[in-house]
């Protein structure tokens, strides 16, 4: 993304009637994550204000969260010290032209966001038997808004093609969102 990409997100997130305003964990993160052990790891790209990696602090997981916006990741620090949370790492960051952390992840959650570059790296640094959560807009989005990027949508099947072996939790293409939840296997 663009400098004018990271404006155009620390407006949005400043606008508090935005309905990228939004309190409490999605609800795919809520049915597959894994309960957290001793040293448990999550990453989330693109965590906009952060109420996913703030949930899965408080499960247990240390998290690491990259967002472009400065103005959606101060309020998610603002949120997480407001709920006396600690164990997020927010981290600005251009999704576009940022390398994943060389980090073996317990869980990878994605939300709203697509960048099919990211999908072997995202492959990589989950550890074996950890979990990816992915959940973005697919090309139902595009009859309400055709002016959206169709770069930025998923055809209906595309996510578990990304993750060839992996055991599928939960796969689903609605009306405008695809979603997906799968383990990697062990060996």
């Amino acid at each position: 993304m663009a400098r004018s990409d990271r404006i155009r997100w620390d407006r949005r997130y400043a606008d508090p009637s935005s309905r990228v305003h939004k309190d409490g964990p999605d609800a795919l993160l809520v049915r597959h994550t894994p309960p957290a052990q001793p040293g448990s790891r999550a990453l989330e790209l693109a965590c906009g204000l952060g109420h996913n990696a703030i949930w899965l602090a408080e499960q247990g997981y240390t998290v690491d969260a990259f967002d472009i916006s400065l103005t959606a990741l101060r309020q998610a620090r603002a949120a997480m010290l407001a709920r006396g949370v600690r164990g997020v790492n927010f981290v600005a960051a251009d999704l576009d032209h940022f390398v994943l952390p060389p980090y073996p992840y317990d869980l990878i959650c994605v939300f709203r966001f697509l960048d099919r570059s990211l999908f072997p790296a995202i492959r990589e640094r989950v550890r074996p038997g950890g979990v990816v959560i992915y959940q973005t807009l697919n090309t139902g989005h595009l009859v309400q808004h055709p002016d959206t990027d169709p770069e930025r949508v998923l055809q209906h099947g595309e996510l578990p093609a990304y993750f060839p072996g992996w055991i599928v939790l939960e796969a689903a293409d609605l009306d405008h969102l695809s979603l997906f939840a799968a383990r990697k296997p062990l060996d």
